[in-house]
Formats: C-alpha cells, structure tokens, sequence
C-alpha cells in the first residue's frame, strides 16, 4: 500500500476543524493535552511557535518497555531511523534525517544532551552505552541542522531529561527477564531535605543474543544531587559504567540463508568483542537574572577506557585511554527593540579530549605485537548568538549565527617502522539559521527554516587506511536546509508536516578493506541531496484511548559520487530506508494498560552501488501491565512482546562492507516480563 503524507496530513487538518478535536467521555469530562513547552532551542519555547521541527516523546507515555536502548522511544519520531538494537558491542546506530547513518557503531552527526550537560564527545562522536534508561522520563528531538546552537556534528539534536530526586524519600525495584537469556536488575533511591535532593540509581543488565558469540553484560551507577537557592538551581551528575559485549560480526546473504543466528567465522576465530569502564561527573548552574534574564554555566569531565578485539590478525586489538572535559555557557536577555520584544541569547562552548591509543596483533584473542601507539587530541571552541523576535501577535523570527573552530591532532610515538606520522588538521566554519512562524489560527502555525551546519570527521573516522596518522585527504562535511512545516495543537490533538530539502557538499561516506573486517574508514561524496517528507500524530481519542503516528518518506541520494568500484552518482543513500512508519494504539483505564503499535520500514540499502539491500518489514509489538496500589507500596507487574507474528528481519546493516558481510539478522518473536516495586 502506498501511502500520501500530502493527503493525510490534509485529512487530519479537515477533520480537526470539523470536529473541534475534543475528546469527551460519556459522563461529559473533557480530556486534554498540556501545551508543549520545548527546551532544544537552548531556550524554552511554545513547540506551536517555534520554527522548528521538534518532537517530544514523554516516557510516561509508554509504560511496560523494556528498557535495552532508547530505538522504542525513538521510533515514535519521523525522520528518526535506528538500527542495532541486539548487537550491544555495537550499540544502538540512530539518524535523523540521514545523519549519523555512516557509522558502524555509535552515534556520528547528532548532538546529544542529558541534562543539559553535552554527552556527545568533542571530536562528534557519541557513545549512548552510559545511559540508565530507566532513569529517562524525557526526551526532545531537534531535527535538522542545529549547528548555529550546538557547534560540530549538530545534523540533530537528542535532548534527554532524567527523573529528578523526589521530594518524599522513596525507593524503587524493577526486575525483568526475557527469552534471548535477557536478565535486568535495577535499583533507585531518592529523596529531598529543605533545597537539597538526592538520588542513587543501580542498573545492570545481562543479554545472551538471539545469534552466536553476542553475549553482553552492562552495568551502571548513577548519583545525582540537586540545591535549590533563591536565585538558580545547582544540579551535579555523577556516572559510571563497567560494560563487556561480544560482536557476531555481519553475515553475507549466503550465510544468513545457510544459518540466522550464526556468528561471523573471524569473529569467532578471533574472539571479537570489546569492553568499556567510563566514569562521568557533570555540573550545571541554572541562574535567574535581572527581570526575565535566565543564564545556564555547565561544565564536565571524565575517563573512558576502551578495549576491543576484530576479526583479523594485523592490527586487530584497539586500546584507548580518553580524558574529556567541557565548559559552557549562556545568557538570555529579554529587551524591546524598535517597538518589538526580543530574546537575544548569546553563548561559548570549549571543549577538548586526549586519547592514548594503542593498537595490537590479534592472534585469536590473545595481544601480539605493538603495532601503533600515538596520542590523539580534539579541541573544539564555539561562539553563537541567537534572537527570537515576536514580530506581532502572529508573526515570529529567529535568527542565529555561530563560529567553531575544531583542532585534531595526532602525535605518533610508534617509531619501530622508522616514521613519523604526526600532524594536525584545524577546522573552522561560520553557520546561520533563519526561521519564521506564521500563526494563521490560534492553534495551527506555519513556519519556515533556513539553516546551514559542518560536521567534522571524528578522531577515529581520520584513521589512515595506509597506516598510523591522519588520513590528510578527508574534508568535513557541509549542509544546508530548506524547511516548510505545519503544525497544529489542541486540547486533544496534536500535528505537525514538515517538507525539507537538504544539499550536502563531502559528505563523508564509511567503506571498509578486506583485509581488515569490523574496522572502517571513510572518504567524501562530492555532492548529495536529501528530500524528506515527515508526519506525525498524537491524539487523545478519550479518556482511555489514545493514538499515535509518525511516518517518513526519504529521498536521499548522490549527486556526484565517483570512487575507483564505480560511479554512483544518482545512487540511493545506503544505509536509510524510503520510507518508515510508526503507529500505536494505547488504551489505559484503572491503573491498567495495554499497547499495540507496529513499527515498520522499506528496504535499506546496504552498498554506495545500490547492489546488495536488506528487506522492508513490519513487527507488531505488545505491551501490556497494571499498577496496584498495596499501602504504601506500589506494583507493576508487565508484560511485552516484541515482533508478535514472528517475521524474519535484520537489526543492523554494516553500510559497505569490503567482505560483503552487510546483515545481522534479528530475533524472532520475544517476550519479557517484569515488576516495578515502588516503596
């Protein structure tokens, strides 16, 4: 069935008009949906009149989930695509609007927030591995380029709240278990005292895998503390991870119709897998001002230490030791100017990271020789100034520009082979955003956004396929964005379309050599166009049932794309289906809950040439559970099922793969169960 973005959002818009868009139970009780207040603009805003297209996805909203990455809240957003949900030495691979959809692991493109603390690294690069999820109860979606206010990588933005410390001391338990050898403790405790609050949360999960070799262990601590004073709000974040995975490594065609839940032979042979120890610690300072004035300081810090080993023998084994550190800051002022309010917003970031990495034979899992050792460091500093003006009552603008500067540098202290490849690249670029909003009714809006971003390569994207340093020939990559939205909200329902086109210049393009399997490196298009539809919907039919929508139509392909295989120009971008739909239907009522939705997606490609491509599907998905109220105590036994009727579908595409290993299958029908206990 082909589907109309055009025509429904038509439809939606007709029909909210006709019918007042109020939900009412029988006995006249008027259901309705707060007015959405958006924080990702680095400054709250009505979501009905800002220029931007952004989605809020409220934890509450979905109750019994499982918990393992965050792709069940993801899926709730158009525009927003995941793979890798199973294989967690890879970790969960989101894009939005095709950025972040060149890397193998990891996030690349997309800036990433929890707290408002960045979470994202300073050379572009986000590792989602330290995050309790089951601490996440908020989570905003910026889509589209965002680097006026959020620097390097910024093709999106992710801006995750955690559960604040309770006012009344308080302690939960929640344990689950599931098929695939799933096992998941959590622990939470929490409480306040006058202007000071506290929180401690344990989380430590145990997956055996659908397919052979992908056994993973995480485990996390997370403490929080927050003082209130008259004048601001102090908020300190402290967090730490101990995690180990082991990587099934990709399949050919071939091998997945011989055997879905085997490993790849090399993974195996050579015991690929990877662990992470991360400690974290966060400070944020949210100030009040003269009159309106807001202003946020932020800082961080923090140690990574990385181990991993791939499916060959020369340089197989990676380790890394990584310091990381940031400051920030920013000030909102409100004035009038020339007849008209304004709030000017002017902000800095600096942030900077080293890395001692070190890189082995891997002789079937055990260390060889040293074969690189070099020191890399990333040093990111930005400027930005934003002013949103209420032109009238109807008409507002926003208008941004931000300067970055990004050094990397490489200094090489394997000299065994008698070279030196140290060197360092110095980027810099200047953005600019400009967005109108048109309020034609009091609940619907039209807006426009022009927008325009750079994404440098990440440290480890500048590996040399020749050998140690930086790959000299690498360029970030540039974007501009044209954007055309609606959107409407009232007491009930909730809408938005958004048309976009963005033209990219080098966009850089993962492949990897055959001779080393699991590692990629990278290289630029010339040119590429990304044309996108997005739609979604969120409406409280009553009371007791609500439903929720979100589609996406995609047309990114290559302009100018030639390498030495071929010339790709006119070629669809691997690695981001066509089309992808999200639907639920929820229905809740005395405490209790159940929740049907269907995820579903079109082919994605798996190479530049377009040869070789993983199937569309669509899983049904069920959830279901009921709180009960026991004194003091409350529990929450649920229950889910993941790909109900049991279709064949693969969680991950590994994009040009120099072996043709492109497919992870994922697992069949699965269910899990749990039990929240709140004291």
């Amino acid at each position: 069935m082909r589907l109309s973005p055009c025509g429904i959002a038509v439809s939606i818009w007709l029909l909210a008009g006709s019918v007042g868009v109020q939900a009412t139970e029988p006995d006249g009780a008027v259901v309705e949906l707060a007015p959405l207040l958006i924080t990702t603009p680095r400054s709250h805003a009505r979501w009905l009149s800002a220029p931007v297209a952004v989605t809020v996805v409220e934890a509450g909203t979905a109750p019994g989930e499982q918990s393992l990455t965050l792709d069940s809240m993801l899926a709730r957003v158009p525009g927003v695509f995941s793979l890798n949900r199973y294989n967690l030495a890879q970790g969960l691979r989101p894009a939005i609007r095709g950025f972040g959809a060149r890397g193998n692991f990891g996030v690349r493109g997309i800036r990433v927030l929890v707290d408002g603390v960045p979470l994202t690294m300073p050379d572009g690069q986000t590792e989602l591995d330290g995050l309790d999820l089951g601490l996440v109860e908020r989570m905003e979606v910026l889509r589209g380029p965002a680097s006026v206010l959020y620097g390097n990588a910024a093709g999106g933005v992710l801006a995750i709240e955690t559960r604040e410390p309770p006012t009344l001391p308080s302690m939960q338990l929640d344990l689950s278990a599931a098929g695939l050898g799933y096992q998941r403790m959590r622990s939470e405790i929490g409480g306040s005292d006058g202007n000071l609050g506290g929180l401690l949360a344990f989380n430590s999960t145990v997956l055996e895998g659908y397919r052979e070799h992908s056994q993973a262990q995480t485990n996390s601590f997370t403490g929080k503390l927050r003082w209130y004073a008259p004048n601001g709000r102090l908020r300190l974040n402290f967090n730490a991870i101990d995690n180990r995975a082991e990587d099934p490594g990709g399949l050919t065609a071939t091998e997945v119709k011989a055997d879905r839940r085997q490993a790849a032979p090399n993974n195996l042979r050579f015991n690929a897998d990877e662990y992470i120890r991360q400690q974290r610690l966060g400070l944020v300072w949210d100030g009040y001002a003269a009159g309106a004035d807001q202003y946020q300081l932020r800082s961080y810090l923090g140690h990574r230490e990385f181990g991993n080993m791939l499916g060959f023998t020369t340089s197989g084994q990676t380790t890394f030791d990584r310091y990381f550190s940031g400051v920030g800051g920013q000030y909102s002022h409100y004035r009038e100017l020339i007849g008209m309010p304004h709030k000017i917003t002017t902000g800095f970031d600096l942030e900077a990271q080293r890395d001692d990495r070190r890189r082995y034979d891997n002789l079937l899992g055990e260390r060889g020789q040293s074969r690189q050792q070099q020191d890399e460091s990333a040093l990111s500093q930005g400027l930005f100034i934003e002013d949103q003006v209420d032109l009238s009552e109807q008409w507002q603008a926003t208008l941004g520009l931000r300067y970055d500067q990004v050094r990397l540098a490489t200094d090489d202290a394997y000299l065994a082979d008698s070279r030196d490849d140290s060197g360092s690249r110095s980027l810099e670029d200047w953005n600019y955003s400009a967005g109108l909003s048109y309020r034609f009714t009091p609940q619907q809006s039209l807006y426009a956004r022009l927008a325009s971003s750079f994404e440098t390569p990440t440290i480890n994207e500048l590996a040399n396929p020749q050998g140690a340093g930086f790959n000299g020939a690498l360029q970030p990559a540039q974007a501009l964005s044209r954007e055309l939205g609606i959107k409407g909200e009232w007491p009930s329902l909730r809408y938005a379309l958004a048309l976009y086109r963005i033209d990219l210049e080098d966009e850089l393009v993962a492949f990897s050599l055959q001779a080393q399997p699991g590692r990629n490196f990278y290289r630029n298009a010339g040119e590429s166009r990304r044309d996108g539809v997005e739609l979604s919907l969120d409406w409280q039919l009553t009371d007791a049932w609500r439903g929720s929508m979100a589609y996406a139509y995609n047309r990114y392909r290559f302009i100018d794309y030639r390498v030495a295989a071929g010339d790709f120009s006119g070629k669809h971008t691997p690695g981001i289906p066509k089309q992808t739909f999200f639907s639920e239907l929820a229905y809740e009522h005395q405490e209790g809950y159940v929740r049907l939705g269907v995820t579903a997606q079109a082919r994605v490609y798996a190479n530049g040439a377009n040869t070789q491509s993983a199937p569309g599907f669509a899983l049904l998905n069920l959830r279901l559970g009921k709180r009960l109220q026991l004194g003091e105590q409350s529990l929450e036994p649920y229950l889910g099922i993941d790909n109900l009727l049991g279709r064949e579908y693969f969680d991950n595409v590994r994009v040009n793969d120099g072996n043709a290993r492109y497919f992870e299958p994922g697992p069949g029908r699965t269910l899990y169960a749990g039990l929240r206990v709140l004291f």
